[in-house]
């Protein structure tokens, strides 16, 4: 019983789950109300409301007229119900049967008469409460007004009055916060839907699911809450116009209307210090919605899907199971951190539940709602993604982020990033999403690519690549303070941008680097980033990092140049995304003669990647035939570029009234983040030093060159 709860696409009168009709949403309200009170009864027991007045009020309170045809008590029932009630609000099991046996009901009925009435008692003592703060709050309120008038004209009065008036509007505004908490914690031991006393309160101290330590809450809250954020989620997800602005890769959410349109938010308001992103996009992929539900509620698979985004999973598990062989009605609770691709770029944690329903026959929701407020830097409001079965084999996907973090937690170049969902919003998800599915579908494809390379060794490679991929992701973004192993060091450099020079502040990481049957190994990872505004992401890659003709000027080690032996295209839809075995032509040097080089480009509108590592030509060889490829070391090496969120939203004047910024500094621009990784050796002082100077003066060489090739005009080190 307890895990039988009410989002269901239809109450059994026609109301669908339709955020755009305003009936339907006060019917499904009502129907959800009536719901708590009748689940615990199953669908009989009505009380004969034509007894008394209070009946009638009870009737009054479960919806007025309602839908549910059941046994009516007689009269001698009700009183002899009423009759032990007024001794024993909470009879026991042999009281229950002794009365049932003499009145004609069984135990059951008797049961959940007696929860309803002392469910009754509790609503219509809040009811009170409720009506005498409301008054109360009037009262305040219109006090305060007159205050804030007299204020106004404090010009006429004396000086000193104008401080006292501030001091009683302070004192009026902190009685009023009193009486909103108390109103509170009385809707919480009544256990009501909250929304239905609350919808007249402003948001600014609801906490609605007390989560405590060992994450376990009360059922009907946490129901009440998930039904709560999914139509929210819902109306979001098929509301539009108003609702939402466009921008080249998506939309971002009109904060103003969303007010409108959503009832008293689920979190209160945004905190002080705290900055709202919220951003939509929509796609189709191949396949049914329930399988889509399948891969995103299943956290293994989840998290390998967005390496870019997901940086981890610290914890997860199932509150309430549903019905778990179909996913609906599945609610899990999980505490997540998401990284962005750059060493001064925050990594975000967030703890959220996350519920799947099927809405109709052909359309499923995966909510994703905060699951504790807290002292945590962000907080996610209904978000996830509304999948809708299309006629022709695709699945239309329609991803939301919403969420509110604390800015001051985000260095300034980065800020504009962040706010416009850029960083780690919906269309980052989306474009993650796909180019992972097309590349698992490459991945696990039997067809050749080609007689350099057999389908099993394809296979093989791309997987090596992946395992690279991780690799450089924890190099650039994972917090060094996880690890108190790691050292620390910051390392400057200079770079050059035409005839000028700025200096960059390179971080330098030692870090233990462990392969299968392999010691741990000490690597210093150096990386950096810079910002490149009104230079786009596409002219760095694909213009320059991606043109072979050009790597021998960022690549020592390929000073000459490097020939292609074999390629695997990851993408049929994005150009650029590409994973290639490269000879490089430097035949000078020992070591080159023998190491061919793996690398590895992506690229999307979210973010663009060339990565690298040198091998030992025999193993890659090996890999390349099918080999096993657990045993091999990588070291990568390469570039993260990220836009940096000065888009064009394409409605300036209407999204300027939202809390959402648009540019003011013409086009886009880019985030450029250089790594570059080496062996550790601490033997001697002085070749530690070497390594270090050599390593950083890589990373600024290369920046310098990428900004002369692309014609960067201004550089700013992060």
């Amino acid at each position: 019983m307890e895990n039988d709860w009410p989002l269901n696409n239809n109450d059994g009168q026609g109301n669908s789950l339709n955020p755009g009709n305003e009936t339907g949403h006060l019917n499904w309200l009502n129907n959800l109300e009536e719901y708590d009170m009748d689940a615990l009864m199953g669908a009989v027991d009505h009380v004969n409301t034509d007894q008394d007045d209070e009946d009638d009020e009870e009737h009054h309170l479960q919806g007025g007229q309602s839908s549910k045809s059941g046994k009516r008590f007689t009269a001698v029932q009700i009183q002899g119900l009423e009759s032990l009630y007024q001794r024993y609000a909470h009879p026991d099991d042999s009281m229950r049967k002794e009365l049932g046996a003499r009145i004609g009901l069984d135990a059951r009925q008797i049961k959940f008469w007696f929860q309803n009435r002392r469910t009754k008692i509790k609503v219509k003592a809040v009811g009170d409460e409720n009506k005498d703060i409301q008054q109360e709050n009037a009262q305040l309120q219109a006090e305060n007004m007159e205050l804030q008038q007299k204020l106004l004209c404090g010009t006429c009065r004396d000086p000193n009055e104008k401080w006292h008036l501030l001091n009683e509007n302070a004192k009026l505004k902190d009685t009023k916060r009193r009486a909103q908490e108390y109103l509170i914690k009385l809707i919480h031991v009544a256990r009501i839907p909250h929304y239905e006393t609350l919808e007249n309160l402003e948001s600014a101290s609801l906490n609605l699911v007390p989560f405590t330590d060992d994450c376990s809450t009360n059922q009907d809250t946490l129901l009440s809450y998930t039904e709560r954020a999914l139509y929210e989620f819902v109306m979001l997800a098929e509301k539009g116009e108003l609702m939402w602005l466009p921008t080249t890769d998506g939309k971002i959410l009109n904060d103003q209307e969303y007010r409108c349109h959503t009832f008293p938010g689920l979190l209160g308001p945004c905190p002080q210090g705290f900055v709202m992103e919220g951003t939509k996009a929509t796609t189709l992929f191949r396949g049914t919605a329930f399988d889509l539900v399948g891969l995103l509620t299943d956290v293994s698979r989840w998290s390998k899907i967005f390496p870019g985004i997901i940086a981890g999973v610290r914890a997860s598990n199932n509150v309430s199971s549903g019905n778990f062989t179909s996913l609906d009605g599945l609610i899990q609770e999980m505490n997540v951190d998401l990284w962005v691709q750059s060493p001064r770029a925050p990594n975000r944690n967030v703890k959220f539940l996350r519920v799947s329903k099927q809405i109709q026959n052909s359309q499923w929701a995966v909510v994703d709602m905060a699951a504790e407020l807290g002292t945590l830097s962000c907080r996610l409001l209904p978000s996830g993604c509304l999948l809708q079965d299309m006629s022709n084999g695709l699945c239309k996907v329609t991803w939301i982020v919403h969420a509110e973090y604390d800015e001051t937690s985000v260095p300034p170049l980065f800020r504009q990033l962040f706010q416009s969902g850029t960083a780690l919003g919906a269309s980052r998800w989306l474009a993650s999403l796909q180019r992972q599915c097309e590349y698992m579908a490459i991945l696990h494809s039997s067809h050749s690519s080609g007689a350099a390379m057999s389908a099993l060794g394809r296979k093989s490679v791309l997987e090596l690549s992946q395992r690279m991929m991780a690799s450089f992701y924890t190099a650039v973004s994972k917090p060094v303070a996880l690890d108190p192993s790691n050292i620390v060091n910051e390392w400057c450099g200079i770079c050059n941008i035409g005839t000028n020079m700025f200096q960059a502040t390179v971080r330098m990481v030692i870090w233990n680097y462990s392969t299968v049957g392999q010691p741990p190994t000490l690597v210093l990872s150096a990386t950096t980033t810079v910002w490149l505004p009104g230079t786009p992401p596409q002219r760095i890659i694909h213009e320059y990092l991606c043109n072979g003709q050009c790597r021998g000027e960022w690549d020592r080690f390929a000073y000459d140049g490097a020939v292609e032996l074999s390629s695997i295209v990851t993408s049929r839809q994005l150009r650029g995304n590409v994973v290639s075995v490269l000879h490089p032509n430097d035949v000078l040097h020992q070591m080159n003669s023998n190491m061919l080089i793996l690398q590895e480009a992506t690229s999307d509108l979210s973010c663009s990647l060339v990565l690298y590592s040198f091998i030992e030509k025999n193993m890659m060889r090996a890999i390349m035939n099918g080999g096993d490829n657990t045993t091999a070391f990588l070291l990568p090496s390469g570039f993260a570029i990220l836009p940096d969120g000065h888009v064009n939203h394409g409605a300036a004047d209407a999204a300027s009234s939202s809390n959402v910024p648009t540019s003011q500094n013409g086009p886009a621009g880019s985030l450029l983040t250089a790594a570059y990784q080496a062996l550790w050796s601490s033997s001697a002082a002085n070749h530690a030093a070497w390594t270090m100077d050599d390593a950083g003066n890589r990373v600024c060489q290369a920046i310098s060159k990428i900004l002369a090739a692309v014609g960067a005009n201004i550089a700013i080190p992060a």
